[in-house]
């Protein structure tokens, strides 16, 4: 017992390792990339301004260094909790995106997905060649072939104009939400339910359920408990894979509903060079990301002990 112990702390001592180096790497590369949009004080400055006023704005906002001075500073503010104040908004840039992450479409559409998904594959794959399978299949090939803004501005024409029953656009009560959740999760559903019924497929064959309904186990005991236990791996693979594309995938959907969420922020602090808030947004969203894939692989090894060595 102590033995598993040890080798589970040292495994999440080595991913939690893993994690603090790829989350430099993302700012490196975040800082870098930001400073290449060009110079923000040309919007932030009227047309009018001469170039000492430039300079000037320049020092004010710490521009004037190296990148490497810049960079430095950054990180030590940022080991504080501080990433800096929007030069748009005067306000804490951590502030601002802590305040608009709540309103991220990516988490609440991919429970969404998972919830539909995931029994939509098992019963496709239990009941292979059924309806229930055909229609699982049909789903998972519409919902991959569907473009996201396209479906979007389907549910609203039939949901909030022809029936009047979700609103349209805007952040409000879950009512507003349900729309965008939808839109956002549907690829991701259907992804998921066809790689459910293929690794469920691939269990249900396997010797060891065979073995099983010969000694007499409950189907359902058979399918819960090993069957999808067995097949879990690939599908939390994906569905760590897919919160990624769910969130950047997210500005596009907000676009068409109107909701006030990270991606939309992110590409307004884009067109307006707001490093602070671009370089915050981007490393909340990355470091959620970073946690999330620590997680997968923390389950992992506790779905399969071997990945620990």
């Amino acid at each position: 017992m102590y033995g598993i112990v040890s080798d589970m702390m040292r495994y999440i001592v080595k991913r939690l390792g893993q994690t603090v180096v790829t989350a430099i790497f993302v700012t490196m590369i975040v800082f870098g990339l930001a400073r290449l949009t060009g110079d923000p004080t040309l919007l932030l400055l009227p047309t009018e301004s001469t170039e000492e006023d430039r300079q000037f704005f320049r020092k004010q906002l710490g521009l004037d260094r190296s990148l490497p001075e810049q960079y430095l500073t950054f990180m030590g503010n940022a080991l504080r909790g501080d990433l800096g104040t929007s030069f748009r908004y005067r306000e804490p840039a951590l502030d601002l995106v802590i305040d608009r992450l709540p309103a991220t479409l990516a988490v609440a559409s991919m429970i969404l997905a998972v919830l539909i998904a995931i029994p939509i594959g098992v019963l496709a794959a239990v009941r292979r060649g059924s309806w229930i399978d055909k229609l699982a299949r049909w789903f998972a090939t519409v919902g991959q072939s569907t473009p996201t803004f396209w479906l979007g501005l389907i549910l609203i024409m039939v949901f909030a104009v022809d029936l009047g029953l979700l609103p349209s656009s805007g952040r409000g009560g879950l009512s507003h939400l349900v729309l965008p959740a939808v839109t956002l999760g549907w690829y991701s559903a259907a992804a998921i339910a066809r790689l459910t019924r293929s690794s469920m497929l691939e269990m249900m064959q396997s010797d060891f359920v065979r073995f099983e309904r010969l000694s007499g186990l409950p189907e359902w005991v058979i399918v819960t408990r090993h069957a999808l236990k067995n097949a879990a791996i690939p599908i939390i693979t994906y569905m760590a894979l897919q919160f990624g594309v769910l969130l950047s995938g997210a500005v596009v959907t907000e676009r068409v509903f109107a909701w006030p969420g990270l991606g939309q922020m992110v590409v307004e602090a884009i067109n307006s060079r707001d490093y602070p808030v671009v370089q915050a947004a981007v490393l909340v969203a990355s470091l959620l990301f970073l946690l999330i894939n620590l997680a997968v692989d923390l389950v992992y090894s506790w779905l399969d002990p071997r990945i620990r060595y």
